[in-house]
């Protein structure tokens, strides 16, 4: 049975993923999407094996006693497509289903069941233009058995939107502040990138009020130019800086200026496309 959607009004400064009020689907409206999303929250537990300083998680309060079913999953999501499509003709069109939300999904066990479930609400609800969108760190992205399921979504408008913040292991440390291995995290992006077409996702920031200099973004450069090297399908780089408050008070967006000369470098130095996401939306 469908479930009742709740009354949110999202914008891009609001991503509550509204686990406190026991949901598992939150809408919102996101840069990088274009427009209105539905993002999918498998980590209400806000378990997490990345611990980014710009992360814009609200850690402080204990997570909410929910744990994911596809049974909750399900009558949410049908709650809002149903609404969506009563709703049909307005300005608000359906862009993507994302799984994003408090941690990385796929740390999460029924991601697999997660994904067949979206395939099937794709057909039935004739989504052929709403994308589903994987966002991950590639730490999980190796699972045996999502291997099977990876074709036929990227037959149904399927978009992974892989995070690479860092460059090496010491910047993956101190940005991303984890315990994972720099080596292992690129050979699965590799690997999967191989086969599959990849949206990098990187975070730009200023971090405990450092200058802006476009030396320090060159070793990211290079090794977007060493996974292109090793045959990576990387399809375009969403670059962006923060939106929202994040958990670290020192951690800062760049100015539009200082985000336009990072985009000048990309674009100067790498061929594929790159999406730029000012603090207050997108390049114009």
């Amino acid at each position: 049975m469908a479930q009742q959607p709740s009354e949110f009004k999202p914008s891009i400064s609001n991503h509550d993923r509204l686990s406190d009020q026991g949901h598992l689907v939150y809408p919102v409206f996101s840069r990088r999407s274009g427009g209105l999303s539905l993002g999918i929250n498998l980590n209400t537990d806000r378990g997490c094996n990345f611990d980014c300083v710009y992360c814009q998680v609200d850690r402080s309060a204990p997570p909410p006693p929910l744990k994911p079913s596809i049974e909750q999953i399900e009558a949410e999501l049908r709650g809002w497509l149903d609404k969506l499509a009563q709703e049909e003709g307005n300005d608000h069109a359906l862009r993507d289903i994302s799984l994003a939300g408090d941690g990385e999904p796929t740390s999460v066990k029924i991601l697999s069941e997660v994904f067949r479930l979206l395939l099937d609400l794709k057909r039935e609800y004739q989504l052929d233009e709403t994308k589903l969108v994987l966002f991950t760190n590639g730490s999980g992205i190796d699972r045996k058995d999502l291997a099977s399921l990876w074709p036929e979504l990227y037959a149904a408008n399927f978009e992974v939107w892989f995070k690479l913040d860092y460059w090496d292991q010491d910047s993956l440390v101190r940005i991303n502040r984890t315990r994972l291995n720099f080596e292992r995290l690129t050979e699965k992006l590799i690997e999967f990138g191989q086969t599959y077409p990849v949206i990098l996702q990187s975070c730009f920031f200023r971090w405990q009020q450092e200058a802006f200099d476009c030396a320090k973004y060159q070793p990211y450069v290079q090794l977007v130019q060493s996974l292109l090297e090793q045959g990576t399908k990387i399809e375009k780089i969403q670059a962006y800086t923060l939106a929202r408050k994040p958990t670290e008070d020192e951690a800062e967006p760049w100015s539009n200026a200082e985000m336009d000369q990072l985009a000048s470098l990309l674009r100067s130095t790498l061929k594929q496309p790159v999406e730029l996401f000012y603090e207050t939306g997108t390049e114009e």
